[in-house]
């Protein structure tokens, strides 16, 4: 029996508990767990919907013309960026995501493309976001 796993960009917020997804797996290969998406064309939305909001992004986290990103600035594009969108499309506080495919695919059908997001609403979301809270 073949299972076909697909790349999941948001799979550390998963694999942290502050996100959920129904496509989303958890694995192993030895002592190293990682996160994967069992369908196909969910993550590739997923994966238009990241790149959207990292090419967006440059401004907020002062990384003009950088072409990679500490594990920290992907985090806050990410977890940002999602908690953004469910704020906005959902009128939601929540600190965290239920199903990220369901915000994806919301996102999706209210604004058409990933290109018409209103990211000038998301980037001081996305700014003040801080994975952890060190109080």
């Amino acid at each position: 029996m073949n299972i076909d796993h697909y790349t999941c960009p948001f799979s550390h917020l998963i694999l942290s508990g502050r996100c959920g997804c129904q496509y989303g797996v958890k694995d192993c290969i030895a002592e190293k767990e990682f996160g994967t998406c069992m369908h196909e064309s969910s993550s590739a939305e997923c994966q238009s919907l990241y790149h959207h909001l990292r090419d967006n992004s440059d401004f907020v986290l002062k990384s003009h013309h950088q072409s990679s990103l500490s594990v920290g600035q992907q985090s806050k594009i990410k977890m940002g960026g999602l908690l953004a969108l469910q704020e906005i499309l959902s009128h939601s506080n929540d600190k965290g995501i239920s199903n990220i495919i369901e915000l994806v695919t919301l996102t999706k059908q209210t604004y058409g493309s990933f290109e018409k997001i209103p990211f000038s609403q998301l980037m001081p979301k996305i700014s003040k976001f801080k994975f952890r809270d060190r109080s």
